[in-house]
């Protein structure tokens, strides 16, 4: 039941690409921040985006980045494509986050493959797709590079709503196969960096040789750290 769950979750999303991309011409994207017209984010929001910080060293990965900081301007636009499957947001964001990648990881040497940290199971079946998979696929296309699903999540709690001590234990992947070379894991958001060390142990037990993390956006870092 879970196999045929995915298998029409995955052909709900291809379905939902293919119809985004032909009504979009004819019905222009409203900002979801401002309701302006040109895309969402429109050209006046992207002024508002506030860099993201420097993630720092988390264990696994090689490197970690971010594009934009967490806040009250990035939210609404991720809530956008992780809530209400706005395709249009990633495709807004996937030249700057393709940037960013080249960025961190060169233009030498064999591609890199591209991947996601899934969602939960539960999650990706209620919404029929995976805002991470949306985000990997976008910076793929306008990128050039290939993606592949190379992570089974476990059952487990989602990390929405949770504490920094809960996001750091209880979620867990597995890897589909095995694989060489450099793998870019992708994510919404990256807050305590749980979801990405994660991926990156089981990227690595797949046979990874490096692992980056890109996430769309970060959580500012508290006050106190």
């Amino acid at each position: 039941m879970f196999v045929v769950g995915r298998y029409v979750a995955a052909m709900f999303f291809r379905s939902r690409v293919f119809v985004d991309s032909l009504v979009e011409p004819f019905f222009p994207t409203t900002c979801v921040r401002c309701g302006g017209e040109g895309g969402s984010p429109c050209a006046s929001c992207r002024e508002d985006f506030t860099p993201a910080h420097p993630v720092g060293d988390l264990p696994g990965l090689d490197a970690v980045v971010g594009l934009v900081a967490y806040d009250d301007v990035s939210r609404p636009f991720v809530a956008d494509l992780k809530y209400r499957g706005k395709w249009a947001t990633a495709r807004a964001f996937a030249p700057a986050l393709a940037f960013l990648l080249e960025d961190c990881v060169g233009n030498e040497g064999p591609l890199p493959v591209l991947t996601w940290a899934p969602t939960t199971p539960q999650r990706a079946r209620q919404r029929g797709f995976d805002q991470a998979e949306v985000i990997a696929r976008e910076v793929g296309r306008h990128s050039g590079r290939p993606v592949r699903n190379l992570l089974n999540r476990c059952p487990g709690e989602h990390q929405t709503g949770r504490s920094r001590r809960e996001r750091a234990s209880g979620i867990s992947f597995l890897p589909r196969g095995s694989t060489g070379g450099l793998v870019v894991v992708f994510d919404d958001v990256v807050t305590t960096g749980a979801t990405l060390r994660a991926a990156a142990r089981a990227l690595r037990s797949g046979g990874a040789s490096a692992v980056v993390g890109v996430a769309l956006a970060a959580t500012p870092r508290p006050s106190n750290a």
